[in-house]
């Protein structure tokens, strides 16, 4: 209930404007309960944003696993699902796209892994979309930490222009960046 309130707190007043007994009220619980679970506000918005990320983290894997899907197809129905969770609750959006920033160390240490967690799901996506790239050139190579980057980039732009381009059209162009920094990739890192 906590969280769920903390979503929707942090997701529509914002984090900064958003008060203890405000997080309690939304959750039908006194500051009592709260206390039990967090030492403070910024436990929770660490709370909610662990769990959007480990939602998203989880549903990628189980496609990047279906052995059924093809690699290509793998990395649109991802891409699919990581923008629509933005448009169908914005919420989520706004927390994890701007109110994790600048919050404090603690929240920007979080806000760092779960890049390097994204990068890291790239890194696997562009290994099995294409084979040829050297993952050890890969593993040693900033570029998908830029990869990471520029998805988040795409998503801050498309939540401050109100979603206005289709979820569709995200994708597409997203994948075409993808499909040319992927065979950019097979030509400079191949195997040996």
């Amino acid at each position: 209930k906590l969280i769920e309130a903390g979503l929707e707190a942090f997701g529509t007043k914002g984090y900064a404007k958003t008060n203890i007994k405000t997080i309690c009220s939304l959750a039908g619980l006194t500051e009592r309960y709260f206390y039990e679970s967090f030492k403070h506000k910024e436990d929770l918005l660490c709370a909610v944003y662990r769990e959007m990320i480990d939602e998203e983290r989880n549903h990628a894997l189980s496609i990047l696993e279906d052995t059924g899907i093809d690699p290509l197809e793998a990395a649109t129905q991802s891409l699919r699902v990581f923008f629509n969770r933005f448009l169908q609750d914005p919420r989520r959006a706004r927390v994890q796209l701007f109110e994790v920033l600048g919050v404090s160390a603690g929240i920007d240490k979080e806000y760092q892994t779960a890049m390097r967690m994204l990068a890291d799901m790239l890194k696997l996506y562009l290994y099995r979309s294409f084979p040829r790239i050297s993952p050890d050139a890969l593993n040693s190579s900033i570029i998908p930490t830029g990869l990471a980057g520029s998805m988040i980039q795409i998503a801050n732009e498309w939540m401050l222009d109100s979603f206005r381009m289709p979820v569709e059209e995200i994708v597409t162009q997203a994948m075409d960046f993808f499909m040319a920094l992927g065979r950019h990739l097979e030509i400079t890192m191949k195997t040996s």
